[in-house]
């Protein structure tokens, strides 16, 4: 494998949807699978992990799965995984130790009765859970990390692979310091993918929901200037129709920014 692929799995907030008015977006939940040399990394495991481009399309050797947070819309796509199921494979999983938990043990929660049929012992591969470290390389990507505001809390990514920078910053409410420190964190970053689910009459009553406004979110995205900016984490009422009213009005004056789509793919 050669260069560097960004492909869009998933782009949901908090559940999947699925029907005609969701079709041309997706409404699986976030997943984004990252390709670059050897390395395939996955940034958060929802339902978005399934989306059909497992074996033959996953790579042979190792796999890693970055995890933003432990919430089950970024988690739902784990127990099914083929690729846990396989015992010839190893797959790294990281996140954060949080409210007293390691990432095994955030992980096997959703995997234990009455929330799952089977536990983790179901699964066959070598899985190997690590805590989200401020700065660690896998292979030849560096992966940098900010810890952001969200509910439990949140970690954003910064993942670098021969000088190109790709940022993956979801479920995060910053304040103006917090909002300076990721601008400084993600400056000049050649893809920027980033939560901006709510409007700003719906703000009036998530706010400490932990998400962003679309109006917040565009402000942020340009003080960053990256070079190519897809908003994630839509919200799972907004239909392909809002998003594209949306979307046109938006690239008026943002032109570099886009609603993700589910079958997206960057080359950088």
């Amino acid at each position: 494998m050669a260069g560097l692929r960004v492909r869009i799995q998933g782009v949901r907030g908090s559940v999947p949807v699925h029907g005609e008015s969701f079709a041309q977006f997706g409404g699986g939940t976030n997943c984004v699978l990252y390709q670059a040399g050897d390395e395939t990394i996955y940034l958060d495991a929802g339902s978005g992990l399934l989306s059909g481009n497992f074996p033959p399309a996953i790579p042979s050797g190792r796999i890693s799965i970055l995890l933003s947070h432990g919430h089950a819309d970024h988690l739902i796509g784990f127990p099914l995984f083929p690729p846990f199921f396989d015992s010839a494979r190893t797959c790294d999983i990281y996140l954060k130790h949080r409210n007293g938990r390691t990432a095994k043990e955030q992980v096997e929660m959703l995997m234990t009765p009455p929330l799952w049929p089977v536990g983790p012992d179901a699964l066959r591969g070598t899985l190997r859970f690590h805590d989200v470290a401020p700065s660690f390389t896998l292979g030849d990507v560096l992966i940098e990390t900010m810890e952001a505001t969200h509910p439990g809390g949140v970690t954003l990514f910064k993942l670098t692979y021969q000088g190109i920078r790709v940022v993956y910053a979801t479920d995060f409410e910053p304040d103006a310091a917090e909002s300076d420190a990721f601008c400084s964190f993600a400056k000049d970053c050649s893809l920027l993918l980033m939560d901006a689910q709510y409007t700003t009459e719906e703000y009036k009553r998530t706010k400490r929901f932990g998400h962003m406004t679309l109006q917040e979110g565009l402000e942020i995205a340009a003080r960053c200037h990256a070079g190519k900016t897809l908003l994630i984490h839509h919200a799972p009422s907004r239909t392909d129709a809002q998003l594209l009213e949306q979307e046109r009005d938006m690239l008026a004056h943002h032109p570099q920014v886009h609603f993700a789509r589910v079958g997206d793919e960057i080359s950088l």
